[in-house]
C-alpha cells in the first residue's frame, strides 16, 4: 500500500519547512539588543529609586563593598563603568568628577538622612580626605572597568559617630552615549559601621 499524500498534508508540510527555514537566518545571539549606554553599576543598587550607595553594605569580606588597606592607611570604597546593551567591544574612557553641590542640598533638604541610622549626621567628606582617577579606562573588548574612592583612614576616623558623603560622577565617555540618570552616585559612609578602630 502506497502512502499518497493529501493538499492539506502538503500544505501543512510546506508550512512547517518555511517556518524552520525562516527560523535558520539568524540567531538572537547575535543579534544587536539595546542601546549602548555608559553607567556607573553602582547608581543602580536601589532598583532606580534613589542613587544612594550605603557603606559598609555586603555580607562578609568578600562581598563587601570597601575594603580597609591599613599597609596604605586607606579605605576603598569599589566603584566602577559600565556600558549597558549588547556588549561593546570599541573601549571607551570617561571623566570621573564629584559634584559637593549635590550633597549640599542632600544634607540641607534631610534626603540623606537614611536607615541604618537615620539620626546620625551627615557631613560631606572633604576633597582632602580622598583620591580618585581623573579618568578611567575600559579596554577594547572589554565593557566595564572598576576603579576605587581612596579614603585617608586617619582622617576618616575624625568623623566617628557620623556619616560622610561623596557624589562621585562619570561623564564625557568618548565612545557610546552616557546614561544620564546612572552616570552618579551617592555615596554615604557610616564610619563607626566600618568599625576602624
Amino acid at each position: 500500500m502506497k502512502f499518497k499524500p493529501s493538499v492539506k498534508q502538503l500544505t501543512f508540510f510546506a508550512a512547517l519547512l518555511a517556518i524552520y527555514l525562516m527560523g535558520c537566518d539568524k540567531k538572537d545571539s547575535n543579534t544587536a539588543f539595546g542601546f549602548n549606554y555608559v553607567y556607573m553599576p553602582q547608581a543602580t543598587v536601589s532598583g532606580g529609586t534613589n542613587l544612594n550607595y550605603l557603606v559598609p553594605s555586603g555580607l562578609d569580606t568578600n562581598t563587601y563593598n570597601y575594603k580597609i588597606d591599613a599597609k596604605n592607611n586607606k579605605v576603598n570604597v569599589y566603584l566602577g563603568v559600565s556600558c549597558s546593551g549588547k556588549v561593546a567591544t570599541a573601549g571607551y574612557t570617561v571623566s570621573v568628577t564629584t559634584r559637593s553641590d549635590t550633597i549640599a542640598t542632600l544634607i540641607s533638604s534631610g534626603a540623606i538622612n537614611v536607615a541604618p541610622n537615620a539620626t546620625k549626621a551627615v557631613v560631606l567628606l572633604p576633597n582632602i580626605a580622598y583620591t580618585l582617577p581623573a579618568t578611567v579606562t575600559v579596554p577594547a573588548g572589554e565593557y566595564r572597568a572598576d576603579f576605587n574612592l581612596a579614603i585617608d583612614l586617619t582622617m576618616l576616623k575624625t568623623y566617628a559617630g557620623k556619616k560622610v558623603a561623596l557624589c562621585v560622577m562619570v561623564s564625557n565617555p568618548t565612545n557610546y552615549m552616557l546614561n544620564n540618570t546612572a552616570n552618579k552616585v551617592v555615596i554615604i559612609i557610616d564610619v563607626d559601621a566600618l568599625k576602624l578602630t
